[in-house]
């Protein structure tokens, strides 16, 4: 008997758990200490891919769990291309999982068309611990009961404000909560007393109608994530508990139309900042660096916050200097900088980049020095997937420079960058170390 074959039964169900029910079924043949584990295994993941016909996967799916008879099942995860003919089977499926009393059910039924329709037992389920639901519509009428529910998340689906009430009175114990791209909603209030995490992804749909401005209430929500078109106006309303937050929209300009808005759109996000500047932890995307840096130019006021961390999505354009330099002035409490630099060949979102490097760069960092009071508190500053370019090293040598408590600087290479090479990357060490330093504990560590 092989060495693997000798392990105890637990850690075999536990390495299959980690594959799909076809490859789980295919380790039957292996021996016959292996033949019956794939009826027992107990994180079960059926999946359409390599599946033809489509026939093919709803008959296997139904074979393996008639084989499995009532065997536990403590996550259930299925994802097939959505097939009105199918519904009687997939329904099925899931009211064998809640009478197995799964605890993490995963529907990820793709759909090009229509929405499903979650059978009852989906909606009243005592064991249900984590629930992921693509393409379904949920029915107002239904009563939600979901006692130990702790983990949401609802995709590309429709609800509406009042089911989503429903889910914080039938959900006491919901802790995490997604909305992807999901539609029917204007006013949610998420106010759970349970509620941590929030993450809300809204964009647009020809299909179903939205108000024009939506608004969020969740008063004990204390990780809050928002992204998306920002194709209608975003309120933010009694949220005394967030500590740390994001916003990573990405607003869609290929249309006039779309471009005449694009003001308003920055309005917005900049109120949305302005709602969470009572945040220990900030976390911008790379068109918010860019409305910043547009406020930057004009010399419009920043807005003053207490972050103590603040993360960037960054290109680190000359531009996107701007932007940083404009948040560092509006964060004087500021203790951490970390700037996660994206890619400029590969990003289709920025349209036209400044390559060459500024001589005023340097004077207009040396002019700003005076406003920026973080740096009186700036201790960490991190730089992450790193590639060399000429607007980095201009800022990085006015923190070094001008960092007067700084004690960490950790600059982290991109992975598989063919500027990254030992030869370019020592000589960006030297470069480094030969930079002059305000802080005598400042320690410059480079990353590949």
């Amino acid at each position: 008997m092989d060495r693997l074959s000798e392990l105890p039964e637990s850690i075999l169900l536990h390495i299959l758990s980690f594959l799909n029910m076809r490859d789980v079924v295919r380790t039957a043949i292996l021996s016959k200490r292996w033949s019956h584990l794939w009826t027992i295994v107990q994180q079960v993941d059926f999946d359409l891919k390599d599946f033809f016909p489509y026939q093919n996967f709803v008959d296997f799916v139904n074979r393996t769990l008639l084989c499995r008879g009532n065997c536990k099942i403590t996550r259930l995860r299925i994802g097939l291309f959505l097939n009105a003919s199918s519904r009687k089977d997939y329904v099925g499926w899931i009211m064998y999982a809640t009478k197995n009393n799964v605890e993490e059910l995963f529907l990820d039924f793709d759909s090009d068309c229509c929405e499903w329709l979650p059978p009852p037992c989906v909606y009243s389920n005592s064991s249900l611990k984590t629930l992921r639901l693509l393409s379904c519509r949920l029915v107002p009428a239904m009563q939600i009961r979901w006692n130990l529910l702790t983990k949401l998340t609802l995709r590309f689906s429709v609800l509406w404000d009042d089911i989503i009430r429903k889910i914080m009175v039938g959900a006491p114990k919901l802790e995490f909560f997604e909305l992807d791209t999901c539609w029917g909603y204007n006013d949610p209030t998420f106010d759970s007393p349970s509620l941590r995490v929030l993450i809300v992804c809204d964009d647009e749909s020809g299909v179903y109608e939205h108000g024009p401005v939506m608004r969020i209430s969740a008063p004990n929500v204390q990780f809050l994530r928002l992204s998306g078109s920002l194709y209608r106006k975003c309120v933010l309303m009694n949220m005394p508990s967030v500590v740390q937050a994001t916003l990573d929209f990405h607003p869609y300009t290929h249309s006039d139309k779309q471009k005449e808005d694009l003001k308003w759109k920055q309005d917005n996000l900049m109120e949305l900042v302005g709602c969470l500047q009572h945040v220990e932890s900030l976390t911008l995307g790379s068109w918010c660096i860019e409305v910043l840096a547009l406020r930057e130019k004009r010399r419009m006021p920043c807005q003053i916050s207490t972050y103590k961390c603040v993360t960037l999505s960054a290109y680190m354009t000359e531009d996107d200097l701007l932007g940083t330099v404009n948040l560092l002035k509006g964060s004087p409490a500021l203790q951490t900088l970390i700037i996660d630099m994206q890619s400029v060949l590969y990003d289709w979102r920025r349209r036209a980049m400044e390559y060459s490097c500024n001589s005023n760069v340097e004077d207009y960092l040396a002019s700003q020095a005076k406003h920026i009071r973080c740096l009186r508190h700036l201790k960490t500053v991190k730089l992450t997937k790193f590639v060399e370019q000429h607007s980095v090293f201009p800022f990085v040598e006015f923190i070094l420079k001008n960092g007067s408590v700084l004690e960490n600087l950790v600059i982290i290479a991109r992975r598989g960058s063919e500027e990254n090479s030992p030869e370019s990357l020592l000589k960006v060490a030297q470069r480094l170390l030969s930079m002059p330093r305000a802080s005598s504990r400042a320690v410059i560590t480079l990353l590949n």
